[in-house]
């Protein structure tokens, strides 16, 4: 036997397999088909799977045309979702035979009218230059997300109740690229494997724990136990967030919509991808082991789907199976609740008791108000230390669930579960520990032994042996608009808000298509202000920490009555010339009124001033009208500004920062010099860091002085002003041909 040849998709299959690997389809007979007379030169097939029947449309005839499965194109539909099923002529419904395997046929859905300026819905929804916009209630936006994608699964279940045949994701293949490479540690080494092992079966084709002692089902009663992390993809961080997700039916039933088990194998999982809500379509064929036939990637037990749905839509969305490795909790509660998701650190040590005091307050607070935690124990780098954990029952650099947080006789007790289901906390108020008083056993204890991997910690050892707290915001009734905004370009907006009553308000700002990428633009800072009476940007009200991650929130905050203007920054988009788009989503108590408008470089400068101004700290303020200000807070770096309040004198000012570690500069020089006019004000240096995930250090000496002369002195930097131009202002230079909205001088008042 030989390997064969896709008569669809092209792809090479070993000869043992009767269906194609990558599509579905069956295996050709021997007997190959006579090509016609008019059909005689072959078409080169280079697009998707979508549009291989296009190809091969001019390779066959009619008559001959007998394709293994149904081909739903729904390319013509105006919601993008999805591009449509192959089925494989076979019913998942025992009691239906009334088609053979083998009958099959070719559909096309008939053109829909679409809009001429935009291609689809989604563009629509994400143009920038849309008009003025209200803020909607979340489950509004839900529904009308559901609305778009229900278009597509009625059609799909159609064809596939008139063929008999499960619904095969052809934007989703069967294949080892929707799996990826593989990171997972077997036998305490760490492999990175390609996925043959793995096949991709349904479930009445699976093996499980459970075998036949419950029927299959998306959801029967849920709850954390049913949750079991698979060993190939580390995404301990989803199954954390799934585990809260299961102590709340509401908001199960948002991200399942469709709750009946689908014979055809058709779900939609709602889910808020770099936050905009989306319904994705998936199918029920999962990744399974050859030789056991056992789902490889997270299992829902009791034969529940929910749980591998939610981890296929996921990776659907981002790629394959192996992106989902290492991601954050904020992402995973983010995507799956919408939420804005906000973390609380750890007291450091030494702990200070008015530091823990605060930070049981706000778990405590966070436990009352119905949102969901979700922890992640503390990252080591050496072995000892994880070695040490692994003794007490915990892994480090791992999530974990906070199911409860109780206060009992004078004790700060947190219930936490690990993901995996099993090897739990051994240590004071574990299971075994002898010290549990009788009431509080029975209370706390023994009418819960049935949360696997569940376990009980005083907040004291918590504190001690885990980084930090994810707190998942969940507001049903609150408005929120979500927009997307361009950076580094230049057409960049800002979205301009008008409040009408005093209201809580949070922003979160999500780059698109970053997810698990390094090339980001991984120092975006999102800054709301006050709009000034001649509309320019007034005093800034809040701001996002500049922090090396995709996403970040603005906690709640107050806003009175008034017009606000929220403003994207990137240093790195603007000095290194990079562009990207950003999603934000504010979230109000009370519905907002907003629009975009142009956001000019005079505003991007004016917006960074207000930030150096209120954040900053002033480090040289003299009475002769010198003004110095650095900013480090809310920042992974240093901002340096100068203000020259004197009327008829130069500041000639040096900053040496030669000293710093994994730091680079703005200026292209960790030392330099300039000369700032009479009432003028200028951002000397921005520093910022050159690896965002390692530790930087920065020192900087400053050196005023006030002069008559406006060109760079020999006592400031000697070779700078013998090495630079006549009558030179800047060292290193700065280009003054055109505006800087970082450097270029502007007036102090």
């Amino acid at each position: 036997m030989s390997s064969w040849s896709c008569l669809y998709c092209t792809l090479i299959n070993d000869p043992f397999y009767t269906i194609c690997q990558g599509c579905g389809s069956q295996k050709p007979m021997d007997k190959k088909p006579t090509k016609s007379v008019g059909s005689m030169v072959p078409k080169i097939i280079t697009d998707t799977v979508r549009d291989v029947s296009n190809a091969i449309s001019d390779l066959v005839t009619i008559k001959e045309r007998r394709p293994a499965h149904n081909f739903v194109r729904v390319s013509h539909f105006r919601t993008p979702l999805p591009n449509g099923p192959f089925v494989d002529g076979q019913s998942n419904n025992p009691n239906d035979n009334r088609y053979p395997s083998t009958s099959t046929f070719f559909v096309d859905t008939p053109q829909v009218e679409r809009p001429s300026r935009y291609e689809n819905v989604q563009d629509a929804a994400e143009d920038p230059h849309q008009p003025s916009m209200c803020s909607k209630i979340t489950s509004t936006l839900k529904k009308e997300a559901k609305k778009k994608s229900d278009v597509i699964y009625d059609d799909i279940i159609k064809y596939c109740t008139a063929s008999n045949s499960p619904f095969i994701d052809d934007q989703f293949l069967h294949n080892k690229k929707s799996i990826g490479v593989l990171h997972f540690t077997k036998n305490g080494v760490k492999r990175h494997e390609e996925p043959d092992f793995l096949h991709w079966l349904r479930p009445s084709q699976m093996f499980t724990k459970d075998g036949r002692s419950f029927p299959w089902s998306v959801a029967n009663n849920p709850r954390p136990s049913d949750i079991e992390q698979g060993t190939l993809v580390g995404d301990c961080w989803l199954m954390s967030a799934m585990a809260l997700i299961a102590e709340r039916p509401d908001v199960l039933d948002e991200i399942i919509p469709r709750k009946q088990y689908s014979h055809y194998g058709v779900y939609q999982i709602r889910l808020c991808v770099e936050g905009k809500w989306k319904v994705v379509i998936v199918d029920d064929f999962f990744p399974c082991y050859q030789h056991t036939n056992s789902i490889a990637m997270a299992v829902g037990r009791r034969n529940q789907l929910w749980v591998p749905l939610i981890e296929k839509a996921m990776a659907k969305e981002l790629g394959s199976y192996s992106k989902l490795h290492g991601a954050s909790l904020t992402q995973g509660l983010s995507m799956l609740t919408g939420a804005s998701c906000v973390n609380y650190n750890c007291p450091p040590v030494p702990i200070n008791s008015d530091d823990v005091d605060t930070f049981w307050a706000q778990l405590v607070s966070s436990k009352e108000s119905g949102f969901l935690m979700c922890c992640h124990c503390g990252a080591f780098e050496n072995a000892v230390a994880e070695s040490e954990f692994r003794a007490m029952g915990l892994l480090t650099n791992h999530a974990y669930s906070i199911l409860d947080v109780v206060y009992e006789h004078g004790h700060r007790l947190l219930r936490i579960r690990n993901p995996w289901g099993q090897f739990v906390w051994n240590g004071k108020w574990s299971d075994g520990w002898p010290g549990w008083p009788v009431d509080l056993k029975q209370r706390l204890l023994n009418r819960r032994r049935d949360e696997t991997g569940a376990f009980w910690m005083e907040l004291d050892d918590f504190v001690a042996r885990f980084a930090s707290v994810t707190v998942c915001k969940l507001r049903m009734d609150w408005s929120e608009l979500r927009v997307t905004q361009d950076v580094g370009s230049r057409s960049d907006k800002a979205l301009q808000m008008i409040v009408t009553e005093t209201c809580e308000m949070s922003v979160t700002a999500f780059q698109k298509g970053a997810f698990n990428k390094t090339d980001n633009l991984n120092d975006l800072m999102v800054c709301v202000h006050r709009t000034a009476g001649d509309g320019r940007v007034g005093e800034l009200v809040e701001m996002s920490s500049r922090i090396a991650d995709n996403h970040f929130t603005i906690d709640e905050f107050f806003l009175t009555p008034g017009e606000y203007t929220i403003v994207c920054h990137s240093q790195r988009a603007l000095l290194a010339h990079k562009k990207g788009r950003v999603n934000i989503v504010v979230r109000t108590r009370f519905p907002i009124f907003a629009e975009h408008i142009a956001l000019t470089r005079k505003m991007t400068q004016e917006s960074l001033h207000q930030v150096i101004i209120k954040e900053g700290d002033v480090v040289q303020n003299t009475n002769n009208g010198v003004v110095i200000r650095t900013l480090t807070n809310k920042f992974r770096g240093m901002i340096i500004m100068a203000d020259n309040c004197l009327e008829n004198k130069y500041l000639h000012v040096g900053v040496d920062c030669s000293h710093s570690m994994n730091i680079q500069s703005s200026r292209g020089l960790l030392q330099i010099v300039d000369v700032v006019p009479p009432l003028s004000r200028q951002v000397l240096i921005v520093l910022s860091t050159i690896d965002d995930s390692a530790q930087y250090r920065v020192s900087n000496s400053l050196k005023t002085l006030v002069h008559h002369k406006k060109y760079l002195l020999p006592e400031m930097w000697y070779e700078a002003a013998v090495s630079s131009p006549p009558k030179s202002q800047h060292y290193p230079p700065l280009d003054l041909t055109t505006f800087d909205p970082i450097h270029s001088i502007s007036s102090v008042f």
